[in-house]
């Protein structure tokens, strides 16, 4: 009796990257037996190492294939996918953590460091010789707020939260009262500009957000949820850069002598119908529409769980 074999795990990091025009940049695969999708186009992107996290391993993947790293890239989805019969004899059950990125320079400005070739290619136009499965990924990627997000240039890329607690008020921070800030001495959001924009660094919406989190109260919430994503500008502010804000919602279960105020004046929780006089306006509004939200419903829950 042969026994069957064990089935072989991989996990890549991959990315589906846009230009302004809207085009993905593919990859025309080493035409190899031992490689899956082999002569096939197909995304950049390749195994992560031990202990590596996903995003880190795109960032490596795209220097080490593209001679580039993306300013503004977010994580998009991860997919299991199982082995292919016949697929060159590759075999592997693969977890792909798939990331969707702003190609923020022009086609000769990329060095191709594997594969024959590099295109790009427009959603409904895709090349038939492409590895089975991606032509459904990219049109349905096409229709998401994702795509249209990084399909733009944005001067600044910024997180804020919704941080509600278990009696559904929000957690809000005092800014200080400085010229030189946006909404000086106003009720505001805990949350602050992604990395790049402010050193050489690289990380997603996501990281960015737990990092202000971390550094602004000294805590970061177990779970949080992307709600909204968009253009943003302060009525104050007459910075004519384009900013990009992603808003996630946090359950804050733990109480308010166990955060550490890192920066602003002060912080305090507010029912969603009792802010202060002196709150963001932009914000203000938010707080309407999110509270009205069944996602709201589930911070509170979460929140006392």
């Amino acid at each position: 009796m042969i026994e069957p074999q064990p089935t072989r795990r991989a996990e890549v990091a991959v990315g589906l990257i846009v230009a302004d025009d809207g085009r993905l940049l593919l990859q025309h695969r080493d035409d190899k037996p031992e490689i899956t999708g082999a002569g096939l186009w197909g995304f950049f992107g390749g195994h992560l190492e031990p202990g590596e996290q996903a995003s880190a391993a795109f960032l490596r993947e795209m220097h080490e294939e593209l001679g580039w790293r993306p300013l503004h890239f977010e994580h998009y989805l991860t997919r299991e996918v199982d082995r292919r019969d016949g697929d060159k004899g590759y075999g592997w059950h693969v977890t792909s953590h798939v990331f969707a990125a702003h190609l923020d320079v022009t086609l000769d400005r990329l060095m191709l460091g594997e594969g024959q070739a590099m295109a790009l290619y427009a959603p409904d136009g895709l090349p038939e010789a492409i590895v089975p499965g991606l032509a459904g990924i990219i049109e349905e990627f096409a229709r998401t707020d994702a795509y249209k997000r990084v399909k733009h240039a944005w001067d600044l890329i910024s997180t804020t939260g919704l941080l509600v607690d278990a009696a559904g008020r929000f957690l809000l921070q005092l800014r200080d009262d400085e010229p030189g800030i946006v909404n000086p001495g106003m009720w505001g959001s805990f949350g602050g500009r992604v990395e790049p924009h402010e050193t050489d660094a690289r990380e997603t919406p996501e990281e960015g957000f737990l990092r202000e989190m971390r550094e602004e109260l000294g805590w970061q919430p177990p779970s949080f949820e992307l709600y909204a994503a968009g253009p943003y500008r302060s009525l104050s502010d007459a910075d004519p850069r384009r900013q990009l804000i992603y808003v996630y919602a946090a359950p804050v279960g733990v109480p308010l002598d166990a955060l550490v105020l890192g920066e602003g004046q002060a912080m305090a929780s507010f029912a969603p119908g009792a802010l202060p006089e002196n709150t963001v306006p932009a914000l203000r509004a938010l707080i309407r529409r999110f509270a009205a939200s069944g996602a709201y419903v589930e911070m509170i829950r979460r929140a006392a769980g």
